[in-house]
């Protein structure tokens, strides 16, 4: 068992076999013990054991613990090792074996003795003792020191000092007397030693670490002076962890240094206990127990590691933004050198610098950057315009990184600023600027008005607004009671809000601002009143409120107006002739007043499903297109019912016409018919009416007949019988295409077979007809057929052609008649609007840099210099207001984005004149182009004054895609005039047009047909109608025959049959420039008389008469004088019939020899009428105040007027001359 050298002792009761092996596995398992690898357990003498171990180190940390508890089976038991057997002690201690001792020279002596501790500790306490050995040492010249915790006692002498001692012998050598002395104390106080021993092992103590130090013993007095000694002695403290020395993987690796530091301490006695207390997220304290010094030496290692060698992150917030840029430079100037410390910027949330590396690092550097950072100073410096800094980052960057080096200072660019914002800053002064608002934009509303919002500057007005009528539903336009459907609670309350602190009267308007689910700035409520009469109050109430409306659109810079037809609904029960009547004369008054206006959009609202909708549009259409035709009030004149053209294989064209197929002059046109009954409303009654009864006659039974026209306007009708199937319709279609081609015809005009009697669905039958004729126009080559017209007479049926048309001819060319509009406006601008645009644009700005340094000195001089720098880099030029008054639109963006690529600087006085700033370069170029444009101007002007010359003297109009003729602008009529056309013409909506002035036609690639030219000349007093012909000079009177084909000719034809079923035979249009310029001389004058009560209120009437006559009237007009030969029953001055059939009377219309009639279509001011009767020659006074105020006309009823009767010959105009059969 040579193996097992290092012994260790305990005592203990008498233990069996059993429980010694249980003893030696607890002092195997190192884990418990501290112990390992050993020998067996064997008893020495009485209750005193031994255990061997194979290695010391094992040994040593057996040694650690004083006290070991073992569990056996009989209860606990607690052992004390030792190196020394007890009981060989009570009987001969030993000591330890010396030390080789050391001789720092030859006269000194130093000797270290291991003695049993029971020994060290009774010298110690018993003064008697200690004080003897203290003599014999003395003796030779030597001293003992006692270190009981090291179980040694150090002996220091000088040899050459004393005699001899206790033990004379002078020769004898010094370190022989000391063991002499040693071993003599030793043997005499055995004894007492034993005495002392016996007390600690008859009463041991047990110390347990928990988390407070447990004293266990069966002796008080042992507690005591245990208590006693560790009080002295020993020391408890524990550390918070902080930050990352808390979690992995520091705290692993601290473990680590504290477990070895604790071996190396603990090696030949336990000198400390290191222990690591868990909290709430892990472990984040260690206790440390031990000898104080231990305690010290470890709290120094963790505090250590906590500063030196863990990591940590801190974060240091930045005041500016800019800081954060530039914190590179910022550490250079600061001279901050952190080599084991990680700089990084970070700009979010806040700007700020993160810091990374040890703990006590990162805090030096923390507050060595905290305070570099207050150290700081800066300021902005302000340069006139953008291009300081543009020159600073080219050209001029080398001067500034000079200006940095030279004054230690960092300096930074940073974002162009208006000059009002650094009004207290800027080191140069600048004169206040103005700016143009934005005006608002609006929707209009009434009880049923609305509109659309489009943006639009009121400082470029638009003289004319596109009139369009749209159809849609009431929730589409957002209009009437669906506001509230769609706004809710939002409009409700405002509308009371406003209404609350109002007492409208009929007629007043409440406006209301748009909540933003509407999608407009404002809507407009018109107090109305339910019908009353033509005569009513109503009438002048809604006439009033909807003028006001469009009053309030100019007024505020609005810009778009929707309006429905208001009245022929349940609650106002307005007549819907009158409604249209009334809502036209306030469009058109306004339209012909309004000489400036922003107001560019007018939308007339119509739902198709409203009882009596298509009446409203064509008696809408009919007003608008008469109004429009006279003289130019609106731009444009669109609607949703625009004819529609499909571009078909094989150069085909199909046509969807909203109108009236007796209006048609195509080759062929097709009837629907029964071939029995000929009676019944719709297309056949209307097409034989029309072909008259010869070709009545001719019908025979079957599904198909081709009759001569009669007086129909074509050359043969088709008479077919529709069975109600889809199938049949379609083949019907493909038959009547065939019958085109096989009788060479070149167009055809077909109706929507079966949807009128017939009761098929409008959508059935729209797919059946066009699926037809895409088949025929795809299966067979077309060789004579080129137009195919679908004419369609009610609105829900041309609505549903139209939308399956777009789903079945979806890849073909598909356009409406109207162009799509551009805002054209007139581009020049006054001098206060180039200010307030100048003013409002970047080179009005201020190159800012920020400036950091290390003294206020540094920053001043520093931005001095940099000021200098750029100051002698740039120049001053001045613009007059005279020069910038001939300044186009145009022309200032165009030198806006040199300015603005110059990077110059605008300021402009109160005299407004206009300083243009910045680098010499820059402001040569822009005086350059400048006084191009300058030069450019002159020229234009020049050009402008001609074409407003011209434009008074020669009108060029085009032909709209709905027949009406449209003046073109003052440029086209300029070039058309000049003939200078090779670039084409641009009309009013911003169309481009190419000319041939051979044939006078203008041609567009967004248009299938061309348009038709026509050129007018005024004369000085005098402006031609926009829809005359052309008359030679000197001509005063000519007579045109109205075209049968032209829409001119369709509407006069289809107000005529609507109430007259006689065919028409020819309309003639009568130009008489004396009469028509005494008309408008009193059409003014009515206008202005009835401003405030619906104007002239010109209506299109009839007047029935004779052959004979008709030259007389055509030459002088109509003369009150000659009545009264066919009565004068509302007095004595000239009839006018609301519908045809009242003057196609043979009573007033006599028939002559060939028994055709004539009746005119005249134009009557009938302004504000009452009721007529056989005694008057003039019309009554309005006021009876007032005598000279009188009616304007007179009426055959109030209520709803059949004839009108004028007093005043200029107050009527002969417009057209209808012959009928």
């Amino acid at each position: 068992m040579e193996e097992y050298k290092h012994s260790l002792f305990f005592v203990a009761r008498y233990m069996t076999d059993k429980e010694t092996k249980k003893v030696r596995r607890y002092f195997q398992k190192r884990r418990e013990s501290g112990g390992g690898e050993c020998g067996v357990i064997k008893k020495v003498s009485g209750n005193s054991y031994v255990i061997r171990f194979k290695d010391k180190e094992d040994q040593e940390r057996v040694l650690q613990k004083k006290f070991h508890t073992i569990s056996l089976p009989d209860g606990e038991v607690q052992l004390t090792v030792s190196r020394i057997n007890p009981t060989e002690t009570r009987k001969q201690p030993k000591t330890s074996q010396t030390q080789t001792f050391t001789k720092t020279n030859t006269k000194s002596l130093e000797k270290i003795y291991h003695l049993d501790v029971f020994l060290l500790r009774y010298m110690r306490d018993n003064p008697k003792a200690f004080t003897y050995l203290l003599k014999q040492l003395s003796s030779i010249g030597c001293e003992v020191e006692l270190k009981c915790d090291e179980e040694k006692a150090v002996v220091r002498g000088d040899v050459n000092k004393g005699p001899g001692g206790a033990f004379g012998g002078v020769a004898e050598k010094c370190e022989q007397q000391v063991d002499r002395i040693i071993a003599y104390m030793s043997e005499n106080l055995s004894g007492a030693i034993s005495k002392y021993q016996a007390r600690f092992i008859r009463n041991p103590v047990s110390i347990e670490m928990r988390p407070d130090l447990v004293l266990s013993s069966l002796s008080a007095d042992a507690l005591d002076e245990v208590q006693a000694a560790l009080v002295k002695d020993l020391n408890v403290s524990t550390i918070q962890l902080q930050g990352a020395a808390a979690v992995s993987p520091h705290l692993e690796e601290l473990k680590d240094i504290l477990n070895q530091a604790q071996s190396k301490a603990n090696r030949d006695e336990l000198r400390v206990d290191v222990s690591f207390i868990p909290g709430i997220n892990g472990v984040n304290k260690v206790q440390l127990v031990g000898y104080s010094e231990n305690v010290l030496q470890f709290k120094d290692i963790i505090q250590d590691y906590q500063m030196n060698q863990v990591m940590s992150q801190d974060t240091v917030n930045l005041s500016n933004p800019e800081f954060a840029d530039c914190f590179d430079k910022i550490l250079d100037l600061t001279g901050i050198k952190s080599p084991n410390i990680t700089f990084k910027v970070s700009h979010l949330p806040n700007p700020c610098v993160i810091l990374f590396g040890p703990h006590c690092k990162v805090q030096e550097a923390k507050q060595a950057l905290l305070s570099a950072l207050a150290s700081l100073m800066s300021d902005t410096l302000f340069l006139e315009g953008s291009g300081a800094q543009r020159y600073y980052q080219t050209t001029g960057e080398d001067s500034k990184e000079l200006v940095e080096r030279s004054f230690q200072v960092i300096i930074r660019e940073q974002q162009c600023v208006s000059t009002s914002d650094v009004k207290s800053k800027q080191r140069s002064s600048s004169s206040p600027m103005t700016r143009l608002s934005r005006p608002p934009v609006s929707r209009n509303h009434s009880k049923s008005v609305g509109g659309t919002p489009t943006t639009h500057n009121v400082s470029s007005p638009l003289n004319k607004a596109n009139v369009a009528i749209k159809l849609g539903s009431v929730e589409d336009e957002q209009i009437g009671e669906c506001l509230l459907k769609k706004a809710g609670n939002a409009l409700k309350s405002k509308f009371n809000s406003v209404a609350l602190n109002c007492n409208l009267a009929p007629g007043d308007v409440l406006q209301v601002d748009g909540p933003p689910s509407l999608g407009c700035s404002k809507i407009f409520f018109i107090e109305c009143l339910p019908w009353d009469g033509v005569r009513g109050t109503s009438v002048q109430a809604l006439g009033k409120g909807l003028r006001h409306c469009l009053d309030q659109c100019t007024q505020q810079g609005l810009s778009s107006l929707a309006f429905p037809i208001i009245g022929p609904g349940i609650l106002l029960k307005y007549p819907p002739s009158e409604a249209v009547q009334v809502l036209t004369d306030a469009v058109c008054g306004f339209g012909t007043s309004a000489s400036s206006s922003s107001l560019s959009t007018i939308h007339i609202i119509i739902k198709p499903s409203y009882p009596d909708s298509d009446e409203l549009y064509r008696d809408l259409y009919q007003h608008l297109s008469m109004s429009q035709g006279g003289e130019e009030i609106f731009r444009s004149l669109t609607s949703d019912l625009d004819e529609i053209t499909i571009k078909l294989e094989g150069g085909v064209k199909l046509q969807m016409v909203f109108g009236d197929i007796t209006d048609e002059t195509t080759d062929l046109v097709v009837n629907t018919t029964d071939f029995t009954n000929f009676d019944l409303e719709g297309v056949r009654k209307r097409v034989l009416a029309e072909a008259g009864p010869k070709v009545e006659a001719e019908l025979k039974a079957g599904s198909t007949v081709l009759t001569e026209p009669g007086r129909f306007p074509c050359k043969a009708i088709l008479h077919v019988c529709g069975e109600k199937t889809a199938g049949h319709i379609e083949g019907l279609t493909q038959l009547i295409i065939k019958s085109c081609e096989t009788n060479h015809y070149k167009s055809v005009a077909i109706p929507a077979l079966c949807t009128g009697v017939g009761g098929m669905q409008p959508g059935l039958v729209a797919g059946a007809i066009l699926q037809g004729i895409k088949n025929a126009t795809t299966s067979t080559n077309l060789h004579t057929l080129r137009d195919i017209r679908i004419i369609l007479y009610k609105m829900d049926v041309f609505l549903a052609f139209q939308e399956e048309a777009k789903q079945m001819f979806s890849t073909a060319v598909y356009s409406t008649g109207a162009l799509p509009k551009t805002q054209q406006q007139d581009h020049r601008l006054s001098a206060s609007a180039d200010l307030s645009i100048l003013s409002n644009t970047p080179a009005s700005q201020n190159s800012a840099f920020l400036f950091l340094g290390l003294s206020r000195k540094s920053v001043d001089d520093a931005m001095a210099k940099l000021k200098d720098l750029y100051q002698n880099q740039c120049s001053t030029h001045t613009f007059r207001k005279e020069e910038l008054d001939s300044l186009m639109q145009d022309d200032v963006t165009e030198l806006m984005q040199l300015i603005n690529t110059q990077g110059l600087y605008i300021q402009n006085d109160q005299s407004g004149n206009i300083s243009l700033s910045g680098l010499k370069d820059g402001v040569t170029q822009a005086v350059m182009a400048f006084n191009a444009i300058l030069q450019g101007n002159l020229r234009r002007e020049t050009r402008i004054k001609e074409e407003e010359e011209l434009y008074t003297r020669v009108v060029w109009c085009i032909m709209s895609h709905n027949g009406l003729w449209e003046r073109l602008p003052k440029t086209a009529n300029y070039n058309l005039e000049k003939q200078d056309i090779a670039r084409g013409i641009v009309d009013a909506q911003g169309a481009t047009w190419m000319v041939d002035l051979n044939s006078m036609e203008a041609t567009s690639l967004m248009v299938a047909e061309p348009r038709k030219l026509k050129r007018l000349e005024n004369l000085p007093d005098f402006t031609m109608p926009l829809y005359w012909d052309s008359m030679a000079p000197g001509e005063k009177v000519k007579v045109v025959a109205v075209p049968p084909s032209s829409a001119e000719y369709q509407a006069l034809k289809s107000a005529f049959r609507k109430t007259e079923s006689k065919t028409v035979m020819k309309i003639e249009r009568l130009q008489n420039i004396h009469l028509r310029r005494a008309y408008e001389v009193q059409k003014k004058h009515i206008s202005e008389k009835n401003k405030q009560e619906g104007g002239a209120r010109e209506k299109l009437l009839y007047h029935g008469t004779t052959k004979d006559s008709c030259n007389s009237i055509t030459e002088t007009g109509f003369n009150h004088r000659f009545c009264g030969q066919n009565g004068t029953a509302y007095g004595a001055g000239v009839y006018f019939a609301v519908n045809a059939s009242y003057s196609a009377n043979p009573r007033y219309s006599k028939p002559a020899a060939d028994n055709s009639q004539v009746m005119f279509v005249a134009r009557v001011l009938t302004g504000i009428y009452t009721q007529g009767n056989k005694d008057m020659n003039v019309p009554p006074p309005r006021d009876s105040q007032r005598p000279h105020h009188r009616f304007d006309s007179v009426v055959d009823q109030t209520d709803k007027p059949q004839m009108y009767i004028v007093f005043h010959d200029n107050q009527s105009y002969p417009d057209y001359l209808i012959t009928f059969k």
